[in-house]
């Protein structure tokens, strides 16, 4: 038995230094495949500009505000399928290079399957093309087929190409809300809903089977306000009065029909991506027998340099909704993200202003509150001026609120100051349908409160509505703080109802419409910079870390939806993004 017990340990033993030798070495094979893939990468993007090139803007690539790498290539874990993200600062930084750089002799946008998220982000980028334009140099638009915003975007290029047989759907906006309620009575699922604000419509789906009136007028108007700038920019760029432009909208005319695409003036040209290939070829003196020579956005930026001396101006880029789950694999902003990177921005020297560059349709009330306390102590020692995305609404104003300066596009949906709580009870699905019976034993008389309850009396129910009055009352209160108004008239344009950018600085919500640059001048202007040297933050993460990260935190699908729900657990100011067609 001795002999067994001693043959037994030699082998556990064995096993156990074999595991950690295997362990060693398997990391070690893996970094020296992660060192040859990222050198790999990095001899990809060593990139030379020679004459007559042509630069391409491929917008049907996923778009951010900011891009996903320093110009290495980022992997999907397990098919290393190139996730790279297009930032607006790189697209900003490529095309205010190109515009100098006598190698550059045309911008090629690429707007076919566009995968622009918002009209926004579309005018931003739009902007930047007409004053590429100023330069004189060819600026032409190509896509398979246009719907409203492709075309809106390719309007600020000098000329607009379609495939052949492609179409333009030029037909108004719309906006599309699923109701949940019938379905959540079917399976005995019910919804407590306790909010303050008759517009905040992020609970509508689950109190009611229809859209409110007070819901339908708030989005019948941003909805307007959003077509009307689409129209009017579509009307000066392609000399067409607007009235005709409806016309052809209320008509889909335009649809299937490839003469009138050209005899409107809507479309310069319908042809073949070879033929349009030549064209722009010929239009740089390129030699059109052999590929067009194009360098995309991402190399471009590599090879060109971050700019010399220490950066002044901070952009704090706060992206997605605002929670505290910080193992979500999607963009979120959390209070220990954000704080890190003010801290770090306040405590630079060098740095003299900062600009948060807010695109959030909100979240968690907590941890907007938490942000909001850090950027009054930030804003206390250097100008803080907020520049707006497609989405600063519910939480993503409350972050925006104490900001020197806020700038907005047109057609930003911003707003939405309310506050809502939900719970989903299925009660009567675990008790009639499933015949489950739930027991609970307490020593006091709300003792289950929010434990895992599966209903609330009417006391537990005013309760939780005081919690959201009491949320709504300190939103209000920062909202009047930052905009110099009272809080009656913060009452008066919150209760949850959302803005246009140009609504906003209406009533005074916005101060400024623009993007980031004109955000980064004001904040230059505040603090007597006469040059910019941009510092983002937060800072990135490395690579190795990233691809790492992602082999280590492999989640099930049912895992990342249950914690999409979890995160709306609580008191939240959050306004759910809905796509416009």
């Amino acid at each position: 038995m001795k002999e067994f017990f001693k043959m037994f340990g030699a082998v556990l033993a064995g096993l156990c230094v074999w595991g950690i030798i295997s362990s060693i070495v398997s990391m070690f094979l893996f970094m020296v495949f992660f060192s040859s893939l990222t050198s790999i990468s990095k001899k990809d993007t060593t990139v030379n500009v020679e004459k007559h090139s042509i630069l391409k803007l491929d917008l049907s690539k996923p778009i951010a505000d900011r891009s996903s790498t320093n110009y290495s290539k980022i992997y999907d874990t397990w098919s290393f399928d190139n996730l790279n993200v297009t930032g607006l600062d790189d697209i900003q930084k490529a095309l205010s290079a190109a515009m100098f750089d006598d190698k550059i002799e045309a911008l090629y946008v690429n707007l076919s399957e566009c995968l622009i998220p918002d009209f926004a982000t579309a005018q931003e980028i739009r902007n930047m093309l007409v004053t590429f334009q100023e330069t004189g140099k060819p600026v032409y638009a190509f896509a398979d087929n246009y719907d409203n915003m492709s075309y809106y975007v390719a309007t600020g290029c000098e000329k607009i190409f379609m495939q052949k047989c492609g179409d333009l759907v030029l037909k108004g906006l719309c906006s599309q809300s699923i109701y949940y309620k019938g379905a959540l009575d079917k399976f005995g699922i019910n919804a407590y809903v306790i909010r303050h604000g008759k517009f905040k419509s992020a609970v509508e789906p689950f109190m009611q089977e229809k859209m409110s009136e007070a819901n339908r007028l708030q989005i019948k108007t941003y909805l307007n306000d959003i077509w009307k700038v689409v129209v009017e920019e579509i009307s000066h760029s392609r000399e067409i009065e607007p009235e005709q432009i409806e016309k052809y909208a209320d008509e889909l005319s335009l649809y299937s029909d490839e003469k009138l695409c050209q005899t409107s003036g809507l479309i310069d040209s319908i042809c073949f991506e070879t033929d349009f290939n030549t064209i722009l070829q010929e239009a740089v003196g390129q030699d059109i027998n052999s590929e067009m020579n194009t360098i995309s956005i991402s190399d471009y930026c590599s090879i060109l340099e971050s700019g010399s001396g220490k950066k002044n101006i901070a952009i704090i880029y706060a992206s997605g909704e605002i929670t505290s789950d910080e193992s979500s694999s999607e963009d979120v902003i959390t209070s220990k993200t954000m704080l890190k990177a003010i801290k770090e921005a306040m405590d630079d020297d060098n740095i003299k202003a900062v600009v948060l560059r807010v695109n959030s349709p909100g979240g968690s009330a907590t941890e907007a509150e938490i942000i909001h306390n850090a950027l009054l102590k930030l804003k206390e020692r250097k100008p803080l001026v907020v520049s707006m995305g497609g989405y600063a609404a519910s939480g993503g104003y409350y972050i925006s609120a104490p900001a020197d300066k806020i700038f907005a596009e047109p057609t930003t949906i911003t707003g939405s100051i309310g506050v809502f709580g939900l719970i989903l009870s299925p009660e009567q699905l675990l008790t009639k349908t499933l015949g489950l019976n739930i027991e609970t034993v307490s020593t006091n008389k709300h003792s289950s409160f929010g434990e895992n309850s599966f209903s609330f009396d009417s006391y537990e129910l005013s309760v939780l509505q005081k919690s959201v009055e009491n949320v709504y009352s300190l939103f209000i209160e920062h909202v009047a703080n930052g905009r110099n108004m009272t809080v009656s008239e913060v009452d008066s344009i919150g209760q949850g109802r959302v803005w246009t950018g140009v609504a906003a600085k209406q009533i005074g919500l916005v101060d400024e419409l623009g993007g980031l640059d004109e955000a980064l001048n004001a904040a230059a202007e505040l603090s007597d910079l006469k040059s910019i040297k941009i510092k983002q933050l937060p800072q990135k993460e490395d690579e190795f870390s990233k691809l790492f990260s992602g082999l280590l935190e492999i989640k099930s699908s049912e895992t990342k939806i249950l914690n999409k729900i979890k995160r709306h657990n609580g008191v939240q100011c959050y306004l759910p993004p809905s796509k416009i067609y």
